[in-house]
């Protein structure tokens, strides 16, 4: 559907350079970073409202890379979400629209209806709407023009967390029942992993990842994408063997561990090691005995925890490891500890992720 090809662009100092991504028709793309990535330039880019200065954009088979965004045949939805204070409600959505016919008029009854905007439709004072229904009017504008790509910049971010979840679920179910080809930035792993079919890793100017969410979080790259997705737990290893059932073993400053052959490395490889907190399997003192000879078993001092509504994240001590461990709530209640006490755990061989000790992009 639409597809950028080695895209560099510049605003001041930052430079972004060689930028390639494809969305496929239908999809639900995210572009997905901190703070200061290039995320919001780079889809400036792609809408035309920025030239880049090198490199082509493409929507389907056409070069769009120098048409205005009007002649795109694409829609944006900015994170101000941009509704006009001296309009109404249907004011608003039809804004920008030439023509206000019939056809017109059966596509915003149509918009109204699935949006659920019927209660508010007829409000002469937008600022009178609340945030949800703000949202609902935004993308109804957008989506009354029949976009072949909707771009969105962090439209819910202004949003409390249990209406901003709600919005995302109902916008996810809408878009994949449509078949709409949406384009988005955010910086909350959360959003995209809810909402998203593929996505883009960008961090400082580069895209370090492309892929499902479920490849990117089993499978980071690199370090860099490791810790953006809140892959806590990172330690230096070196390959050190091959055990006769096809296990890796590493040994890091502390301990020897197996892991999951990824085919990948060979002996002798330096590598990180990441495993995120909740695959920290933490043992209670009367099941000690049943997993000694379990695979990576090992004793961990708590060193202290912290409750944070839905679960517990502890802490562990192991020699000069810290590692971090998720309960979830119900399980944090049966599991007393006490700070100083030591608690085994272990980690499936599974578990781990391989990457590259020098963190550049595999």
């Amino acid at each position: 559907m639409i597809r950028a090809e080695n895209l560099s662009f510049s605003f001041g100092d930052f430079i972004v350079e060689d930028i390639s991504l494809s969305v496929a028709p239908g999809e639900s793309f995210f572009i997905l970073g901190p703070s200061g990535a290039g995320k919001t330039l780079l889809l400036e880019i792609l809408l035309g409202i920025k030239p880049p200065r090198s490199g082509k954009i493409f929507l389907n088979s056409t070069d769009i890379t120098k048409a205005p965004p009007e002649k795109r045949g694409v829609a944006y939805v900015p994170q101000d979400l941009a509704l006009f204070p001296h309009l109404t409600v249907e004011g608003n959505i039809l804004f920008g629209m030439k023509e206000r016919g019939e056809e017109v008029q059966k596509r915003l009854d149509r918009w109204v209806e699935l949006l659920n905007l019927g209660r508010v439709r007829h409000r002469r004072d937008v600022a009178t709407l609340s945030g949800g229904e703000r949202q609902r009017v935004a993308l109804a504008r957008a989506l009354i023009r029949e976009p072949r790509v909707l771009f969105m910049d962090e439209p819910f971010s202004a949003l409390d967390v249990s209406l901003r979840r709600r919005i995302q679920i109902e916008f996810r179910e809408l878009q994949r029942n449509l078949g709409l080809t949406t384009v988005q930035v955010t910086h909350d792993p959360e959003e995209a992993f809810l909402m998203a079919d593929e996505m883009a890793i960008m961090i400082g100017g580069r895209i370090e990842q492309v892929g499902t969410p479920n490849s990117l979080y089993n499978n980071p790259a690199n370090r860099k994408v490791a810790s953006f997705l809140m892959l806590q737990n990172l330690f230096l290893a070196t390959v050190v063997g091959i055990t006769d059932e096809g296990f890796l073993e590493v040994k890091t400053e502390t301990d020897a561990l197996l892991v999951d052959d990824d085919g990948k490395h060979k002996v002798g490889d330096e590598v990180y090691l990441g495993v995120r907190p909740e695959e920290i399997i933490l043992v209670r003192s009367e099941r000690v005995e049943y997993h000694r000879e379990t695979p990576n078993f090992f004793f961990g001092e708590v060193t202290g925890w912290v409750d944070l509504g839905h679960y517990r994240l502890v802490n562990l001590r192991v020699g000069d490891w810290v590692v971090e461990s998720w309960l979830n709530i119900r399980a944090a209640r049966e599991f007393p500890m006490s700070i100083g006490e030591k608690i085994g755990f272990h980690i499936r061989p599974g578990s781990f992720s391989l990457l590259p000790s020098e963190g550049d992009r595999s």
